[in-house]
């Protein structure tokens, strides 16, 4: 099974708020997307909050299915984000190296592969999770809509 999880994080400074954003495709297709609030966070943390908890998406998504053959890459306009994901580059903000080593066990936990988009170039999960951590910056509502259910692949979604 292919597993893709994109994510993208929204901040300015350390005193204003942020936002992180993440959407799940498995073999090719959305299966969920989720986004929250970060008091006072920068670019960067917003940026590790929305990996980690994408992460966390694939990781109970998995879990909950049974899933053991599967490749997992973590895609991310964030080059620093995906070389703290990958191990490249060391982390160095001590008063965080909980987050760091959260996102760092998930990775191995899971074998993740790392994958760059660039930013604002038309991919369209990479515009989604942009679109959701501007969302959960300004601590907007999810305007829930239906979608009607539909067999797929890897189960019913709705």
């Amino acid at each position: 099974m292919k597993i893709e999880i994109y994510s993208d994080g929204s901040g300015t400074s350390s005193n204003k708020n942020g936002g992180y954003g993440w959407v799940l495709i498995i073999d090719g297709q959305k299966h969920s997307e989720g986004f929250g609030h970060i008091e006072f966070a920068t670019n960067n943390d917003a940026e590790l909050e929305a990996a980690i908890q994408g992460l966390v998406a694939v990781f109970k998504f998995i879990t909950s299915n049974n899933i053991t053959e599967h490749q997992i890459t973590l895609i991310s306009d964030s080059q620093i984000v995906l070389n703290w994901a990958s191990g490249t580059n060391r982390f160095k903000q001590k008063e965080k190296i909980k987050r760091y080593e959260a996102l760092r066990a998930l990775m191995v936990k899971m074998n993740v592969k790392t994958q760059w988009v660039k930013g604002h170039s038309g991919n369209i999960y990479n515009n989604q999770c942009d679109k959701l951590a501007n969302m959960g910056r300004k601590k907007q509502e999810i305007v829930e809509k239906k979608i009607e259910e539909s067999n797929t692949s890897i189960g019913t979604s709705i």
